[in-house]
């Protein structure tokens, strides 16, 4: 007999059914069919993405490199240097069973998927019971269906949009916190998770690992822990080192994006957080309370809202790594606060429903759970009836409320607790109330997931690719437009490499950050296109002026101009420079004849003494630091110099000979002629490799390649990083090669792996075998 006061046992399939069902829910609002049909994923960045993960399943693993080197986009860059190469591993593992574009779709809503049950352990390690962590579930769903913002990360619109990667960072960064909290509070034998943990988010996404290490700072003040934090931070790192010490090595050969920090307080309180926050304010309260394991959480969750104003109220008293020059752009902070906001919320929705539980009557009759069912079903119908835009999500979603409702009605005898009615109920409300608030997620999803084939106008673009295929091969610089979303994104013809083999690569591409010639190329996009995107603030654009941007393509070593608009078109037709070779659609293809991706210097090359040589000066001039006022660094020095035409064939470098005149100012930039009659042959450009045979050794070459410190010459001194964004060489041989090669940064960091995976693998099996007797089984 029951003893008065007393509750029945919470049903311990409860939580499971609850967070696969929360996810099942996210994944019936992303078009289960479509994710698993064979075809080519679209829309928006993601459209772009398919190509980095098929590169490194065709050309880096079969080289046995993870991080390396690309010709397909900007003129050349790093690749996964500076972005993340654990989804796309994925991707390439999943491969091997799965059509590309099903493999690359699952791993695109994987972060999405993982986010509930994460959400749950999270709650559990805060040492909330079942009832108040199921609720909390809940809070998962009602977190990434968003939509009030679709770039800054985590939600369905952010993913769709392209940053899955930080959707599975974001995942990641909630079980580091749970598992470090396990650690510390709990059990050192969490310890070896946590650093595993850890290391995957830093392998998804750097903002999120950033934010995630700053909240646990707040660990350090429980007594002792710095000697179980230190160390898992420790091994992290190490785990990471292969990919994380070349990126802190390389990171000021990135480019600036001058990303302009938000400024508006919607941002921070859209409409979804208002709705939130009173229940989210007696949450947080009631969990500081209860337990100081919340502090991590609080910390995570408050960080972006005391970052996010900074630029507002102190703008001039504060160095640039605030105020929108360094990488980390306050927006990227963003999804913690808002996830914070959902998670307390839900957290005081769970404690309602417990204290709710021990005021009713401790059982209730099994219809209950079917009523539910037939309310949820009769609200689907209704949804369906008023948005037909969404009508297949809708009825997944009431096929899977069925089957839950069903289910639970047999697994229950006779009558069911109470406490498991309100749970499930409590998180029923979060995921459903936010899935009734969808408005455009799942049309995106649509899009983005019939593919490009599955687009009206696909046999045009296919023919757009297959008359690619038929020329020779050459970079291609194309007119952009933002109609050409018509053909599964505007950035769909970033993909003439992909659909060509690299025989083409284009001048655009995904990876903005990671090429020193990315701004180059935009300002080259704005001559050449009548109406360009210009995403980058602060260049100085010359908007549709075709006769800046055909000496701008050739000092590129464009070989193939194609135009969209007829605008475009009637221009191309005026320059002799261009001629027309093939034609499709709306796109004319114009070639250059005289392609030089190897020159012979005309004038003698200078030296910016400004620039900054060293690598420790790269990596503080990120953020603004040993840096004189006024002081331009090389790129921000070249790109004056690329505004001034007069100077195009003046070269100046950030480093060279001694004998080379320095310069401060293109005013000091000499006209010194070299007379010289080189000829240069056998010009081969592979993807880690560059080949040249020239006549004129000794005097300087511009090699037509993005710079990168990887990049040595063989034959001759150099490379040295030169105007525009080039490599520049003075041959000593009339044989020149240049190889994309590991240094110092990539052989410690794969040392610095070797060693933390060995060692991770010898405490895991340490502590298995020395794990507590009395948790083993009893002996026969």
């Amino acid at each position: 007999m029951q003893a008065a006061g007393s509750l029945p046992r919470f049903r311990s399939w409860v939580p499971l059914v609850v967070v696969a069902g929360v996810s099942l829910v996210v994944l019936a609002i992303l078009n289960p069919f479509l994710i698993f049909t064979a075809n080519t994923p679209s829309g928006g960045d993601m459209a772009a993405h398919v190509v980095p993960p098929a590169y490194l399943r065709d050309v880096l693993l079969p080289e046995g490199r993870i991080l390396g080197w690309s010709q397909d986009w900007f003129a050349g860059f790093p690749v996964f240097y500076f972005y993340f190469p654990l989804p796309s591993l994925a991707i390439v593992l999943l491969d091997l069973f799965l059509p590309y574009g099903v493999a690359f779709k699952l791993v695109a809503v994987a972060g999405l998927l993982a986010t509930p049950p994460a959400v749950y352990y999270l709650a559990r390690t805060l040492r909330f019971g079942r009832p108040v962590s199921t609720v909390a579930a809940g809070a998962g769903a009602t977190f990434i269906f968003m939509e009030s913002y679709t770039i800054y990360g985590a939600n369905v619109a952010s993913t769709l949009a392209g940053e899955f990667s930080f959707s599975w960072s974001f995942a990641f960064s909630l079980l580091y916190l749970g598992l470090l909290i396990k650690a510390v509070r709990d059990d050192p034998k969490y310890a070896l998770a946590a650093a595993g943990a850890l290391a995957l988010c830093a392998l998804s996404h750097i903002i999120t690992t950033i934010v995630v290490v700053v909240a646990s700072l707040s660990v350090l003040v429980w007594k002792g822990a710095w000697r179980k934090v230190i160390p898992i931070w420790v091994g992290a790192f190490a785990i990471t080192a292969f990919w994380s010490v070349p990126l802190l090595a390389r990171i000021g050969f990135s480019s600036d994006l001058a990303w302009v920090p938000l400024r508006t307080w919607e941002e921070l309180f859209p409409l979804e957080i208002w709705l939130l926050l009173p229940a989210a304010i007696v949450g947080g309260i009631w969990t500081v309370r209860r337990t100081p394991r919340a502090l991590p959480i609080v910390v995570l969750t408050l960080l972006p809202v005391i970052y996010y104003p900074l630029p507002l109220v102190l703008p001039e008293l504060l160095p640039d790594v605030f105020t929108g020059r360094w990488k980390l752009w306050n927006g990227r902070l963003l999804p913690n606060w808002y996830f914070g906001v959902t998670f307390f919320a839900a957290l005081a929705l769970g404690g309602l429903s417990v204290w709710a539980a021990r005021r009713l009557p401790s059982r209730l009759s099994r219809h209950w759970p079917r009523l539910m069912v037939a309310l949820a079903l009769v609200a689907a119908i209704v949804v369906a009836s008023r948005e037909p835009d969404i009508p297949r999500s809708v009825l997944w979603i009431a096929a899977m409320v069925g089957a839950i409702g069903l289910a639970v009605s047999f697994l229950w005898s006779h009558r069911i607790d109470t406490r498991s009615f309100l749970a499930m109920t409590g998180a029923g409300l979060l995921v459903f109330g936010a899935a009734a608030g969808i408005s455009f997620i799942n049309g995106w999803a649509r899009w983005n997931f019939t593919g490009y084939e599955g687009k009206a106008k696909w046999p045009e673009y296919e023919a757009l690719m297959d008359t690619a295929s038929t020329l020779a091969p050459g970079r291609i610089q194309w007119e952009y437009d933002k109609t050409m979303n018509e053909y599964g994104s505007p950035m769909a013809l970033m993909l003439f490499p992909y659909w060509t083999g690299e025989a083409h690569s284009s001048m655009e591409g995904l990876f903005f950050e990671s090429s020193l010639t990315t701004p180059f190329h935009f300002l080259n996009q704005a001559e050449t296109s009548a109406n360009p995107s210009s995403p980058i603030p602060g260049l100085s654009y010359h908007r549709f002026d075709l006769s800046r941007g055909v000496r701008h393509m050739e000092l590129f070593g464009i070989t193939y101009y194609v135009t969209y608009t007829p605008e475009a078109k009637l221009e191309a037709e005026n320059h002799e420079e261009l001629t027309p070779v093939a034609a499709t659609g709306p796109f004319t293809f114009y070639r250059f004849d005289d392609v030089e991706m190897v020159e012979a210097a005309t004038y003698q090359p200078v030296v910016y003494e400004g620039a900054e040589s060293s690598v420790l000066g790269k990596m503080l001039g990120v953020v603004g630091i040993g840096q004189d006022v006024g002081e331009l660094s090389f790129s921000e020095f070249a790109l004056e110099w690329y505004d001034d035409l007069s100077l195009i064939d003046r070269w100046v470098a950030a480093e060279g000979p001694e004998t080379w005149q320095r310069v401060s100012t293109l005013a000091e930039i000499p006209e010194t002629p070299l007379t010289t009659n080189a000829e240069i042959t056998d010009v081969v450009i592979e993807d880690h490799r560059i080949s040249f045979t020239t006549t004129a050794v000794g005097v300087p070459h511009l090699v037509k390649v993005s710079y990168f410190p990887n990049w040595k010459a063989t034959g001759a001194e150099g490379p040295y990083h030169a105007t525009p964004s080039f490599m520049m060489v003075i041959p000593t041989d009339e044989e020149v090669v240049l190889e994309f090669a590991n240094t110092w940064a990539e052989n410690v960091g794969w040392l610095l792996t070797g060693l933390g995976l060995v060692s991770s693998g010898y405490l895991f099996v340490r502590n298995r075998i020395n794990r507590d007797p009395k948790s083993a089984p009893p002996s026969p």
